[in-house]
């Protein structure tokens, strides 16, 4: 009878447990039968993990993965061999800077005096008996005479123009008349109580005879003084380097010094300073300092004398012009010159050939672009806005343009470059670049280099079998063993349902090998330590017996135990 009831219950129980799958339905997926594909399976190769082997494994690769950004399939991972790979541009030295439009060349021109007194072979002329002053065209003449009482009868021009030159001045019985005049174009001069006289090429003497005559003549006293109240007639002309001026010579005598000292002229210090006189068809050399040493060569200055003074000095003038839209630049005493295209040097030939010479100057100068701005370059750096990097007659290597914006090594990413140049794009990283011995890449017109950097995908060792599955993450840098992730807080071993004699370390594939460990004894850590983790390991933890016994039990005794119920409630 007890075994009918326990029939009957199991029964009831089965029929119960039915219900509750159809009140609580599970998801189901069907899957279509049709595709006889199976599973892929691995050979699985099992290895004792040695000393020996797990030392033969430290030069096994580490192959790791970097981040590639951009849109579309270019956002991808990709091997870190394939990050690391360069391909560089020819390396060859650009060709030399040609001028383009907006670019400024500056014009330096060196004026200076570059005489060879050793090829001057004139004698300075020596001093000469200063002749009489000669009255000539311009010089004004003033007659003051003394008149007695008895000749005040003699009538006075009554014309205009001579009583504005007369002044008559009366004391007593005696009277004093003042005239002046001009000597004309014709050579002649009109003076009061005298008439016209011929003065032109006369000295002053001369006409004062002529004057004495013609008032005894004329029943006159010849009390009177004829002189010259301005001298304009004879002049001598002064030009130091590019400025000239006249100088009006007197009845005095005028020497050489008395001419420079008026026009500032004396010793400068380190500068050579010629004087040049040039009296008729003859010229005559001599030295600053030499005609103010020897007293001898202080001559007197003649009429019609020309001097020239000329020191050693130098003026340096500079210019600039901008290359225009037409590419033409314009400088002074060269005129208008095409430069687009051209190099410096090709420019400064054309501008020696159209250059005006300055007489006894050694015609130097010299051209220079001081503004480069028709040739750029683009750099793009990663993450930071672009920078137009000017292309200049100097060479400036990529590598320096990079390091100059701020790109340097990172041991956590790759830095890559990319250069476009040519219709052709070249990929290579920071690290080849800058490395030594690596290529000299110098910028060239319309050059566009950019950056990326590429961060490196975390590393990971996958854990699983008898303990919780959870994933350990690996640095290259750090080197993580087998017994970082075996003794890790947490880690494989310090689970309970650990089976420690059936660990394994599966790597590869084709076959996979499977490093199999006895953990049980303490001295096989030294083996775990040595061997060194991989991206992409497995370490598989057996589970122990007796736990799979545990799971067995713990899904039986509910059951059992309300069989047990069932039955002691039957029990009379």
């Amino acid at each position: 009878m007890t075994k009918l009831f326990s029939y009957i219950s199991l029964f009831f129980l089965a029929g119960l447990l039915t219900g509750c799958s159809q009140v609580l339905q599970t998801v189901d997926l069907y899957i279509n039968s049709e595709d006889s594909s199976l599973q892929e399976e691995f050979n699985v190769v099992e290895k004792t993990l040695t000393i020996k082997e797990a030392k033969a494994q430290k030069t096994a690769p580490f192959p790791r993965v970097v981040i590639k950004s951009g849109r579309g399939e270019i956002a991808k991972p990709i091997p870190e061999q394939l990050a690391l790979k360069s391909e560089f541009p020819q390396n060859k030295l650009p060709t030399k800077y040609r001028i383009g439009i907006g670019d400024t060349i500056t014009f330096v021109r060196l004026i200076e005096n570059n005489r060879s007194t050793q090829t001057k072979t004139n004698n300075w002329p020596k001093q000469k008996v200063a002749p009489k002053y000669k009255l000539g065209i311009g010089d004004t003449l003033a007659l003051t005479l003394i008149r007695k009482s008895d000749d005040l009868n003699t009538n006075i021009p009554s014309d205009s123009e001579n009583t504005q030159n007369v002044i008559i001045n009366s004391q007593q019985s005696d009277s004093t008349i003042e005239t002046r005049g001009r000597i004309g174009s014709d050579g002649s001069v009109l003076l009061l109580e005298v008439g016209r006289l011929e003065a032109n090429g006369k000295s002053l003497n001369e006409l004062r005879s002529e004057v004495r005559n013609i008032l005894i003549r004329n029943g006159i006293s010849p009390q009177f003084q004829l002189e010259i109240v301005e001298f304009k007639s004879q002049k001598s002309y002064l030009t130091v380097n590019s400025i000239s001026q006249v100088i009006f010579l007197n009845d005095q005598k005028t020497t050489m010094r008395d001419v420079l000292t008026s026009a500032d002229l004396g010793h400068k210090p380190g500068i050579i300073t010629q004087i040049k006189l040039q009296r008729g068809d003859e010229e005559f050399y001599i030295s600053l300092r030499n005609l103010y040493r020897l007293n001898i060569n202080n001559i007197n200055i003649e009429p019609n004398d020309h001097v020239f003074v000329e020191d050693s000095s130098a003026d340096i003038k500079v210019t600039s012009s901008t290359v225009d839209h037409e590419g033409n630049i314009v400088f002074e005493s060269v005129g208008k010159v095409k430069a687009k295209g051209r190099t410096l040097y090709e420019l400064k030939n054309n501008i020696e050939n159209l250059i005006q010479p300055v007489p006894d100057s050694q015609n130097a100068f010299q051209i220079q672009i001081t503004n480069f701005a028709s040739q750029k370059a683009l750099l793009t750096p990663y993450g930071k806005p672009g920078v137009l990097i000017p292309i200049t007659d100097t060479l400036e290597k990529l590598s320096e343009a990079l390091t100059q914006n701020g790109l340097s090594i990172d041991a956590n990413n790759i830095t890559q470059i990319s250069l476009q140049r040519d219709g052709r794009t070249y990929a290579f990283s920071l690290d080849d670049l800058l490395a030594p011995g690596g290529p000299d890449i110098y910028l060239q017109p319309d050059d566009h280099i950019s950056s990326q950097v590429l961060p490196y995908k975390e590393n990971k060792v996958f854990i699983l079998g008898g303990v919780s599955p959870q994933i350990f993450k690996i640095n290259p840098a750090n080197r993580e063993t087998l017994a970082d992730v075996l003794f890790t807080n947490g880690g494989p071993l310090s689970a309970s349902n650990a089976k420690r004699s059936e660990v394994y370390l599966l790597r590869g594939k084709e076959p996979v090998v499977a490093y199999h460990l006895d953990a049980q004894s303490p001295t096989r850590l030294i083996v775990a330590d040595a061997m060194e983790l991989r991206p992409n390991d497995i370490l598989y933890v057996a589970e122990q017996p007796i736990m799979s016994f545990n799971r067995a039990l713990a899904t039986i005794i509910p059951l059992r135990m309300l069989l047990r119920d069932i039955q002691n409630d039957n029990i009379p």
